[in-house]
């Protein structure tokens, strides 16, 4: 595409329904570092279901974002999430290039709504099971009414979408680190609306799910246990909330409350994860997952990697997107402690604008 060929920085927009977050990395020492980032609130109801459904909100908080961070680069690489994507892993016959077009597509309409026409996908072909006779392919789907939506808002700002990829694929580009040839890595990205379950053999993707449970679904809990308004039970959750780990016990009754009040949630996505596991290794026939690692807001949680930790039985950390690509050493390391985990999907959208420089 010739993409960014007059310049050296490259610009990822993550559309959270939660967070605006922007990176622009630049060429540093052979690699490339995060020059700049800004993240702020998303404009209530702006952004639903992963979607940009309010551009008129939209394109001045854009602008305001984009302003802060001090980045004046005009194409920017954006995704589409949640449930407005289809990744779907396919089996096909085996069978020519030429015919293999058609035959993806034929299989595409499994998982699209009835009655839509204009879709735009994508396919990789992930390999060969020659007893089988059949081709492993990895489908990418979305309604173009929906990438409509999502650009729009960029174009009202100003800013050309250079390239429009998927949340997921984003994150794993910024945080994914392969456990060997014989075990797999488990990624959960944690949004505001929904969450992604993805499992990773080396680099071959292998399952994506979406769930609709995230942080939002925590702070409703916390309300509704509280008697609070949205908003105040989301800065409580913030500031309070932690899981508990084995028999303790907080001393503060506030801590304790907000935490009888997650863990129904957390419990559920457990279940999520766990069904997700052995969906995958009953496929797999019982290849051995190695780790599990968190991104998105919702990872921030004090204690929520131990305590998952224990309720999966495998190690789990917090993803560091600036592990994979370094920041400058202007922003202070307690910072970057804090906001790496809803980085991640930005931070590989601008990796991606690096990529097909």
């Amino acid at each position: 595409m010739g993409l960014f060929v007059a310049t050296r920085s490259w610009v990822g927009l993550d559309l959270g329904s939660y967070a605006l977050k922007v990176v622009e990395v630049v060429r540093s020492n052979g690699g490339v570092k995060v020059a700049r980032m800004a993240m702020a609130q998303t404009p209530p109801g702006a952004v639903a279901e992963g979607v940009a459904v309010d551009p008129e909100a939209l394109a001045p908080a854009i602008r305001a974002l984009l302003g802060e961070a001090g980045i004046k680069g005009k194409r920017v690489v954006t995704a589409l999430g949640g449930e407005a994507v289809i990744v779907r892993e396919l089996k096909v016959p085996d069978m020519p290039e030429s015919e293999l077009e058609q035959a993806v597509a034929f299989e595409a309409e499994r998982y699209l709504p009835a009655g839509v026409k204009e879709v735009s996908r994508d396919f990789q072909v992930l390999g060969k099971v020659p007893e089988e006779g059949q081709l492993e392919i990895l489908l990418v789907a979305a309604r173009k009414e929906l990438i409509d939506q999502q650009i729009a808002p960029l174009q009202k700002t100003g800013v050309t979408p250079a390239v429009l990829e998927v949340t997921p694929f984003s994150m794993l580009r910024a945080v994914a680190q392969p456990d060997g040839e014989d075990r797999a890595v488990v990624y959960v990205d944690l949004g505001a609306e929904s969450s992604d379950i993805l499992i990773m053999e080396g680099q071959r993707l292998r399952l994506a799910r979406n769930i609709a449970l995230g942080g939002n679904a925590l702070t409703r809990a916390v309300a509704e246990s509280l008697s609070l308004e949205f908003p105040a039970a989301q800065t409580l959750k913030e500031q309070r909330g932690q899981m508990l780990l084995g028999s303790e016990r907080p001393e503060d009754p506030t801590v304790g409350a907000v935490y009888e009040a997650l863990v129904p949630v957390i419990g559920s996505i457990v279940t999520e994860i766990r069904r997700s596991l052995d969906f995958y290794q009953a496929r797999s026939r019982g290849r051995t997952i190695g780790k599990v690692i968190l991104t998105g807001g919702t990872a921030k949680l004090k204690n929520l990697a131990p305590f998952l930790s224990e309720e999966l039985a495998l190690p789990v950390e917090v993803g560091n997107p600036f592990a994979t690509c370094p920041a400058d050493p202007s922003f202070p390391p307690e910072y970057l402690s804090d906001v790496g985990p809803m980085m991640a999907v930005a931070v590989g959208l601008a990796l991606r604008g690096a990529i097909e420089r």
